[in-house]
């Protein structure tokens, strides 16, 4: 193993979950993180120990993606933890729920930071919560790794202290018109994006790739979160006849955009976010999500290298892992490889460790930082089918 490997080795997870015994649950934490629920550390509490605080949608609109957030994060710290912590000292969880609101995750963060103490924040898995609540980190200077929220919003801010793992929304809807555009040879795309800061920036852009290749947006058209009736908009889309459509929102609303998409027979390709690429997504749509393909930065199946991932996770939880699991999963490794290279588990340990990740790998592929503290992955494409999300054929 080279220096610039995680210590977490993805090829013993398996082994370490039947080792310590790790049982299948899903909100099953340790004493520290339920701790964070009463108000008081653990007794096992270690000054020394890193003090890890998450900020996850575990209700609201946005828990699919919290779920995610939940099982990812928490089956890497106690694989951690089972292999001997960080720096020789465990890992201590701290958790809020966003419950899918800002405001909500703006007060978690105060939280974490001014009364649990923690070291490090992972999270959000929403984008809007993690934009509004990203400031209280730069202006404490308490680090923050994200691995699941996609706005480019969050890496844009010009922050210090705010990383991310994942490629962006933007990376991924570009990357996957691209794809159509370039080996598929369409040329009429149409737009339906959420009118917010987290659909219309990523969907703008595909829109302009597009324009920039050549292509034709035949129609661009917005909603807003909670609508329930899309068919103003879709008839509009329908009038134009594209050959792809590409819908960035929550699968909340594009579930429904999917079953209106099929009712009233447009024919083109339906795309959807990487946010919309979770089982919630099938289950809602029915029938609808046959076919349906997004683009995503992880898939089951798509490296043998993380098998041994995908098997601990199902023996944990009972589940095929997915991308937002994954992606969750990532961000702690990051964290642990961070606190490694920076010498110790405080804030400023792990914000220097965090500065020296380019080339470190995890289960998104190596860091390589931008200017900004975002990293540039790979794009995959997957798809619905038989409600279940399968590599799709490049």
């Amino acid at each position: 193993m080279t220096s610039h490997q995680p210590k977490l080795r993805l090829g013993i997870l398996a082994a370490l979950l039947l080792a310590t015994g790790l049982s299948a649950c899903n909100r099953n934490d340790t004493q520290a993180s339920q701790a964070s629920s009463n108000g008081a550390p653990s007794a096992s509490s270690s000054p020394q120990a890193m003090r890890l605080g998450f900020i996850e949608s575990i209700t609201g609109p946005g828990a699919a993606y919290g779920e995610a957030h939940y099982k990812g994060t928490r089956l890497a710290v106690d694989l951690i933890n089972a292999e001997g912590g960080i720096n020789g000292q465990t890992i201590e969880i701290f958790a809020e729920d966003d419950k899918s609101d800002p405001t909500a995750g703006i007060n978690a963060a105060k939280k974490l930071i001014s009364q649990r103490n923690v070291d490090v924040i992972a999270g959000s898995s929403a984008s809007l919560v993690t934009i509004a609540f990203s400031r209280e980190n730069e202006k404490s200077k308490i680090p923050l790794v994200v691995g699941v929220a996609g706005s480019p919003t969050i890496t844009n801010q010009g922050y210090d202290y705010v990383w991310r793992v994942n490629v962006t929304d933007n990376q991924l809807d570009a990357k996957a018109m691209e794809h159509f555009f370039k080996d598929h040879g369409k040329r009429r795309f149409a737009f339906l994006a959420e009118n917010s800061d987290y659909g219309k920036p990523p969907t703008q852009g595909a829109a302009e790739l597009i324009r920039s290749l050549g292509g034709e947006v035949v129609a661009y058209e917005e909603y807003n979160r909670g609508e329930t009736d899309f068919k103003a908009q879709l008839t509009n889309i329908r009038k134009q006849n594209p050959e792809v459509l590409l819908v960035h929102g929550y699968y909340t609303e594009g579930s429904i955009i999917a079953r209106q998409v099929k009712e009233l027979g447009i024919d083109g390709q339906l795309v959807v976010n990487m946010g919309q690429g979770v089982p919630k997504f099938a289950e809602l749509a029915g029938n609808a999500a046959e076919g349906v393909i997004f683009p995503t930065n992880w898939a089951a199946g798509s490296d043998p290298r993380h098998a041994a991932f995908e098997l601990a996770f199902k023996n944990k939880y009972g589940t095929q892992a997915s991308a937002f699991d994954a992606a969750a999963f990532a961000a702690v490794e990051a964290i642990a490889e961070a606190a490694r290279r920076g010498g110790g588990n405080s804030a400023a340990d792990i914000q220097k460790g965090l500065a020296m990740l380019n080339g470190s790998e995890t289960l998104l592929g190596p860091i390589q930082w931008d200017s900004n503290h975002q990293n540039d992955g790979k794009v995959l494409l997957a798809r619905f089918e038989n409600g279940q999300i399968v590599p799709a054929q490049q």
